[in-house]
């Protein structure tokens, strides 16, 4: 019986319970409760009392122990709140640039905050003392509370922002030995940038340090595309490959080989602040290499569960922290799950006569099996995880996984290498740097070819891909279950692709002539208008930049929109405008069109030079401009006044018993200077001016036009939109509100 599992097991569960769903109040009531059952079943000798006692013990030791934690550690931080308080706190990260300042990791009052200051990161160092007045804020409790159980189970209990001009600031003599570790992560990721070329050294620092911060978000999206993502989040595969780069210095020594591998792993692991996925996989390489030393069986499920104890014994609430969720989940996957895979695929390659005719083919053949196996095992138990946070199911990913695993391993390895070398004679190490720079190349060159593959991956955003991954975990309960006359895996396969495939035809399935679709893009806007076999997108912008034009293209390519006509631009504000790159990296656009119109910002040479790079054809609209398509017309309408403020394009779609204008941000001033130069036709569906402000929408163009809808595309914001005189000028109007913050995506159809 595994006693140290089941004993895990329990008070992980304890400490879900805790941080998710149970009343601080009622924790020490029923820790008692569960310690009376313990002791009640103590009087039973069957085995399935015994179990019960365990786990019962387990439940009661973890609640007590969330407690313990939180009256101990956390409460005592919370008497630091406030909306203006004076702190002092000892920097123990490298500072990160924000938009208006640095945010930077401190030590204060035996807990770590998260400060928010307004000078620059140059100006700060590690170990350094800061003296300031701060809003502080309480993030320990988490409770259920996405955004502040991601901070705590980080070990980061209090925010703090800083107000007024007082930072004090006292620089450190030199970094305190507990802060060594961080220093040496810091040297380490400059080490990295001064060997490696600039368009590698980025995924270098990442596939090292889990930094990714030097990876562009197209690169970090087509590694979660092809499901290779787990490369650049440290984990065990890194350890494992560090491992075995010592191993290969002791010459496979074993004894020799673990006693090296102890220290060099921890050191590692501090260096990376002891991440939940890397605390796991030391613990369990640690054991691994000392249990034949020692005398003893290395047992997977044990193992894990030490692991599992060690974290949430350190913070019960690394227990909502995603990695950890992902790390423990895979490894599951890859005991429970990889040896069935394995042995199904080589029976089906008939594998045994393969051994006795073709050993080293066999040897290839079986490589490629372990590979596939392994991905295959390991995502099925974490990929209901993977779609929740990122919305996305790699297709793709065992295939990625065997084509460039063995490569990004090997890379690694060279990688440590040239950074060990660059210690002791930097040219040479730049030189070799620059060769190991191909082979990193040739990886992302392939990550993102196979990305652009139809249907690489497909993504949560269509309900019916939801429900195929819902049905696809029923049908593997069914299949798992104990019971005689299985059937073969190659049925369960079928059904799966078979549902798949009727999922993505759904999903592209159009009702409908013309269509107009305002997506849900936050602050901002991005609009969809198909006419027919016509395809338009108004505008690509919001308050999530790259990320909402990634959303956008993937929503059009679940309907099976992997290409579209034109794009429009109405101007050239960031909320308009800042998801087209991500856009044109991911779908096949016919021609990009840019309004004449003046630019404060640089988003214009922005656009231009994301065009190019995707090898889209664009041009500049300075005059009235109409797209005849099949039976509809697409009229570009210039702004009366191009050097007004919010001077925008209009788009204006005519096409049979559906007519719809998007004015971007126009003013009602431009809007009746528009109506004195063009004969609008009454409106089916008007998309609000700047996002329903009151300085839009104007009573002539409603009058004019008369719309029957009007889509108000707006998220959270601070300018009160849409504003109130808005909603009375269209409810006057008589026509009807839609708002994007209210109902999602809005799609209306004729």
């Amino acid at each position: 019986m595994r006693r140290l599992a089941m004993f895990a097991c329990s008070f992980a569960l304890a400490a879900a319970v805790y941080v998710w769903l149970l009343p601080q109040s009622l924790a020490l009531p029923i820790a008692a409760i569960a310690l009376i059952a313990a002791f009640v079943l103590g009087f039973f000798r069957m085995d399935a009392c015994r179990r019960a006692r365990l786990c019962a013990f387990g439940l009661a030791v973890g609640l007590l122990w969330c407690r313990g934690y939180e009256r101990i550690k956390l409460e005592p931080l919370r008497a630091l709140c406030g909306e203006e308080r004076e702190i002092t706190a000892e920097l123990s990260d490298a500072p990160q640039e924000t938009a208006y300042g640095c945010r930077v990791e401190a030590s204060i009052s035996g807990g770590t905050i998260l400060l928010y200051l307004d000078c620059a990161p140059e100006e700060l160092s590690l170990g350094d003392t800061v003296t300031l007045r701060a809003e502080v804020i309480d993030v320990s409790r988490g409770s259920g509370d996405d955004e502040n159980l991601y901070y705590q189970s980080r070990d980061i209990s209090l925010l703090g922002f800083q107000r007024g001009d007082g930072l004090q600031i006292v620089h450190a003599d030199g970094v305190p030995l507990r802060l060594l570790p961080k220093a040496a992560s810091v040297a380490l990721r400059g080490h990295i940038d001064r060997l490696f070329p600039d368009d590698t050294g980025g995924f270098v620092r990442a596939l090292l340090t889990g930094d990714r911060s030097g990876l562009t978000y197209r690169t970090r999206n087509e590694l979660s595309v092809t499901g290779i993502a787990h490369v650049v989040a440290v984990s065990g595969m890194h350890v494992s490959l560090l491992v075995g780069a010592v191993m290969l210095l002791c010459f496979n020594r074993r004894r020799l080989g673990a006693l090296v591998s102890l220290p060099v792993m921890l050191a590692f692991a501090a260096m990376l602040g002891f991440t939940p996925s890397v605390t796991r996989a030391v613990i369990m390489n640690i054991v691994l290499l000392m249990a034949p030393i020692l005398g003893r069986e290395e047992d997977p499920a044990t193992t894990l569960s030490l692991a599992l104890l060690v974290i949430l014994a350190w913070n019960p609430w690394a227990i909502g922290n995603l990695s950890l969720q992902l790390s423990f989940g895979a490894v599951a996957g890859i005991f429970l799950l990889t040896p069935r895979i394995a042995r199904w695929l080589l029976r089906l390659l008939h594998g045994d006569a393969l051994k006795k005719r073709f050993p080293r083919l066999y040897a290839l053949v079986r490589a490629v099996v372990v590979i596939f196996s392994t991905t295959l095992g390991a995502t099925l138990l974490i990929q209901p995880l993977l779609a929740k946070a990122f919305g996305v199911i790699s297709l793709i990913g065992p295939l990625t996984n065997v084509l460039l695993l063995t490569l990004i391993g090997t890379v690694f390895t060279a990688a440590v290498g040239v950074l060990l070398l660059g210690v002791f004679y930097a040219p040479f190490a730049s030189a070799c740097a620059w060769v190991l720079s191909w082979p990193i190349r040739a990886v992302l060159f392939l990550v993102r070819e196979l990305a652009k593959l139809p249907y690489a991956a497909v993504y949560t955003t269509s309900g019916y891909i939801v429900a195929w991954l819902v049905l696809v975990y029923i049908l593997l309960g069914v299949y798992f279950l104990p019971k005689r006359g299985r059937s073969s895996p190659a049925v369960l396969l079928s059904c799966v692709a078979v549902t798949l495939l009727c999922a993505c035809v759904l999903s592209a399935v159009e009702p409908g002539d013309t269509a107009v679709t305002a997506f849900d893009v936050g602050q901002g806007q991005c609009v969809f208008l198909r006419s027919g076999d016509f395809t338009a997108l108004v505008d690509c912008g919001g308050d999530g930049g790259d990320a909402d034009g990634e959303n956008v293209a993937r929503k059009l390519l679940m309907a099976g929109h992997r290409e579209i006509d034109v794009l429009v631009l109405t101007h050239y504000d960031t909320d308009h405008v800042c998801g087209t790159a991500q856009l044109l990296s991911r779908i096949d656009v016919g021609e990009l069109l840019l309004p004449e119109l003046p630019d404060d910002t640089d988003n214009r040479d922005r656009l231009v030079r994301a065009a190019q790079e995707a090898d889209v054809p664009y041009r500049f609209i300075s005059a009235d401009t109409a797209l005849e398509l099949d039976g509809a017309t697409l009229s570009l309408l210039m702004p009366p006044d191009t050097q007004a403020e919010n001077a925008s394009l209009s788009a204006l779609l005519c096409a049979p018993e559906c007519d719809i204008l998007i004015t971007g941000d126009l003013s009602q001033k431009q809007e009746r200077a528009l109506l004195q130069t063009h004969e609008l036709p009454d409106l089916e569906v008007l998309v609000a001016g700047h996002h329903g402000a009151k300085t839009s929408t104007g009573e002539a163009l409603l009058a004019r036009t008369a719309p029957d809808v009007v889509l108000i595309s707006v998220g959270e914001n601070r300018y009160g939109h849409p504003s109130p005189q808005v909603l009375a000028r269209v409810a006057a109007a008589g026509a009807q509100i839609l708002r994007t913050d209210e109902c999602g995506d809005i799609t209306i159809l004729r």
